[in-house]
């Protein structure tokens, strides 16, 4: 599990097993210096993996993509613009 601070917020990605062999990455954000409940996000696109390494790895990547972090928790990413 991979985690980081971005902006007044923790963000962590993990690894949750859908079905038998499916893995997708879920990303919490959490309100650092509060009692904000923390809250789960789909990955926008959410890939499905056959296995959880690559799913691991996707996370990590993932959580390095996460540009900022909206009011309510929502996960920002920052996308190329042409």
């Amino acid at each position: 599990m991979d985690s980081r601070m971005v902006g007044d917020f923790r963000v962590r990605c993990s690894v949750a097993q859908e079905k038998q062999q499916e893995f997708h990455v879920q990303i919490w954000t959490r309100r650092v210096g509060g009692n904000a409940p923390e809250k789960c996000w789909v990955v926008p696109g959410g890939s499905v993996y056959d296995n959880e390494e690559d799913a691991r790895q996707a996370a990590g990547q993932v959580c390095q993509a996460i540009s900022g972090v909206r009011f309510n928790g929502e996960p920002e990413f920052a996308y190329a613009s042409a």
